[in-house]
C-alpha cells in the first residue's frame, strides 16, 4: 500500500528576496516546500525526489533556468516535472518555444502577482494529486491481481493435491445411486476391482460382489439410505470368489439423499494374516493341551513312584527298626532307634503329602468336595490361614473340571501363602445355570495390576489356560479395599480340548 504524502514544490531564484516573496505566498498551500538559490543546488536538493512542481526564475547567474528544466527532467525519463518560469521581461516567439522545449508549462511575470501564481499552483497541484490517485489505484490493482494470479495459483495446486489425494488414496471411494449404479469412483477403486475406472462407470456396484456375500450387501446398502443423515454403516464382505479377495465397506448418504458415498479397504492381507494367526494360535494351545498332558501323566508317574518305591522302602525300614529295637536292651540305642523311627513316619507322611498333591486319588475316590477340604486342612495346619468353604454338595463335575478346579486352587493358596499376607480365605463352589461357579478370596495386601499383566506371572498364565482348555473363563482382580479375589467360570459339559478357544 503505497503511503499519502505532501506533494513537493521546487522555487528557484538567485535573489534571496524573490525567494523570501515566493515562500511568504506558497506556504498558504500544504506542499513540503524545497528552496534553492542556484540551478546547482536545485539538482542537488532534488535529486531521486518526485515533484509536483517547480517554479523556476530564467535569467539567473552560471545555469539559467532553461538549463536547469533540461538538466533537471534529463533524469527523469519518464516522469517529467511541469516547470512555471518566471520572468521579469516580456518575450518573442523564439524566447517561447525555448522555454516550452526545456519543459516550461506557464510563464508568470515579476513582479508576481500572489492569486495568479496560487490557482496555478493549485491547477497542477490538482493534477499531480490524480496523478497519485492513478498510481496508487494502479499499485493497488496490481497488488489485487498478484493476490489473485497467487489464489489461482495455488488453487490449481490444491485441485491438483486434491485430485492425487483422490485418486491414490489407500482407500477406494465410490459415488452410488440409490440404484446401486456407479456414478464416480477413485483409480484406488478401480484397482480393487481389477478394472479400468471407465468400464466401472454406471455399472452396478453389487455385480461385482462375491453370491456368498451379495444379501449382506443389500441389507447394508438398504441401511445406508435409510440411516441418519451422515450416518456410517459399515460391513465385511467378500467381493471376488475366485482371488478371494476381501473388503471393509463403510457407507454414508450425502447430497440430497439419494447418493450415498461407498469408503472400500482391501483387507484381503490382514485376512489372511488373521487365518494365519488363527492357525498359529490352534496350534498353540493344542501344544498346551499336549503339556499339560505330559505334565499330570509326569506328576502320576512320580507320585506312583513315590508310593510305591519311596514309601513302601520307608515302610519296610520302620518295620525293620522296630523288629531290630525290640532285640537290643541298650536303653540309650532304642531311643535313638525310637528318634529314626519317629523321623521315618514323618518322611512317609511328607511322601504321602507330596504324593496326594502330584496326583490327588482323594478326587476320583471321594470327589472334589472332599479334596477341597482335605487340601484347605493341609493348607491351614502349615500356614495358619484360616480357610472357609461354602460349596454346594453332589454338583456333577467331569474328572477333567475337577482337575482343573483342584489346580487353580492349589496355585491360588500357594500365592496366598507366599505374597497375600492374610489371614483367613473364602472358598465358594457352586453351579448357577449350566455354569460351574469357582471363587477364591482372601484379605491380604492385594494383588498389584502389574503383577496381573505381567507376562512373568507364569502362575496367572497356567491358571488362565486351564480355564481355557475347558472353555471357561478366569478373572483376577484386587478388592476396593484389600485383598485379592480368583473367579473360575467353567461349563458344566466341558470337554478338555483346544476347540473350546475362541479364536
Amino acid at each position: 500500500m503505497l503511503v499519502e504524502q505532501l506533494p513537493n514544490l521546487l522555487i528557484v531564484d538567485d535573489v534571496r528576496v524573490n525567494l523570501k516573496l515566493l515562500e511568504s505566498i506558497i506556504r498558504r498551500v500544504k506542499v513540503n516546500l524545497i528552496q534553492a538559490l542556484s540551478g546547482s543546488e536545485a539538482l542537488e536538493k532534488t535529486r531521486g525526489i518526485e515533484l509536483a512542481l517547480a517554479i523556476i526564475d530564467v535569467h539567473m547567474l552560471g545555469m539559467n533556468g532553461y538549463e536547469l528544466a533540461v538538466k533537471m527532467n534529463e533524469e527523469r525519463s519518464g516522469n517529467k516535472v511541469p516547470v512555471i518560469f518566471l520572468t521579469a521581461n516580456f518575450f518573442d516567439k523564439m524566447e517561447v518555444l525555448k522555454g516550452y522545449g526545456s519543459g516550461a508549462v506557464d510563464y508568470i511575470f515579476k513582479p508576481v502577482e500572489s492569486h495568479i501564481l496560487l490557482s496555478k499552483i493549485n491547477v497542477f497541484l490538482d493534477l499531480f494529486n490524480q496523478k497519485q490517485k492513478i498510481s496508487r489505484d494502479a499499485a493497488l490493482l496490481k497488488e489485487s491481481a498478484d493476490k489473485l494470479t497467487q489464489a489461482i495459483g495455488k488453487a490449481q495446486v490444491a485441485s491438483e493435491k486434491y485430485t492425487n489425494l483422490y485418486n491414490f488414496a489407500p482407500s477406494g471411494y465410490f459415488t452410488l445411486s440409490k440404484d446401486g449404479e456407479i456414478i464416480e469412483l477413485n483409480l484406488s477403486g478401480a484397482n480393487i476391482f481389477n478394472k479400468e475406472r471407465s468400464y466401472l462407470i454406471n455399472s452396478r456396484f453389487d455385480f461385482f460382489i462375491s453370491q456368498d456375500t451379495l444379501p449382506i450387501f443389500n441389507v447394508f446398502f438398504l441401511n445406508v439410505f435409510k440411516g441418519k443423515d451422515k450416518e456410517i454403516c459399515e460391513i465385511i464382505l467378500q467381493i471376488d470368489g475366485t482371488q478371494p479377495k476381501f473388503v471393509h465397506i463403510e457407507g454414508v448418504v450425502v447430497g440430497d439423499g439419494k447418493q450415498c458415498l461407498i469408503n472400500v479397504i482391501d483387507i484381503t492381507k490382514r485376512k489372511k494374516i488373521e487365518e494365519e494367526l488363527k492357525s498359529s494360535l490352534m496350534q498353540l494351545h493344542q501344544l498346551t493341551q499336549y503339556i499339560e498332558k505330559v505334565r499330570e501323566d509326569e506328576r502320576v508317574a512320580i507320585s506312583r513312584e513315590l508310593h510305591d518305591d519311596l514309601g513302601q522302602a520307608l515302610t519296610a525300614v520302620k518295620i525293620d527298626l522296630k523288629i531290630i529295637s525290640q532285640n537290643i536292651s541298650d536303653k540309650a540305642i532304642i531311643l535313638k532307634m525310637n528318634k529314626v523311627s519317629a523321623l521315618v513316619s514323618e518322611t512317609i507322611k511328607t511322601v504321602q503329602r507330596l504324593t496326594s498333591q502330584l496326583r490327588p486319588q482323594i478326587i476320583e475316590d471321594l470327589g472334589l468336595e472332599t479334596a477341597i477340604e482335605w487340601y484347605t486342612n493341609e493348607f491351614e495346619q502349615r500356614n495358619g490361614v484360616e480357610v472357609l468353604l461354602d460349596m454346594d454338595s453332589e454338583i456333577a463335575i467331569s474328572p477333567d473340571a475337577s482337575l482343573v478346579i483342584f489346580r487353580i486352587m492349589q496355585e491360588s493358596l500357594t500365592n496366598v501363602s507366599r505374597h497375600a499376607g492374610a489371614t483367613h480365605v473364602n472358598i465358594c463352589l457352586h453351579k448357577t445355570e449350566g455354569t460351574i461357579s469357582f471363587r477364591i478370596s482372601d484379605n491380604g495386601i492385594g494383588i498389584t495390576e502389574n503383577a496381573i499383566q505381567s507376562k512373568k506371572s507364569f502362575g496367572i498364565i497356567s491358571m488362565k489356560e486351564r480355564a481355557l482348555l475347558l472353555g471357561g473363563t478366569l478373572d483376577i482382580y484386587r478388592e476396593k479395599e484389600h485383598g485379592t479375589v480368583i473367579k473360575l467360570a467353567l461349563p458344566l459339559n466341558n470337554k478338555w480340548t483346544y476347540e473350546n478357544f475362541n479364536l
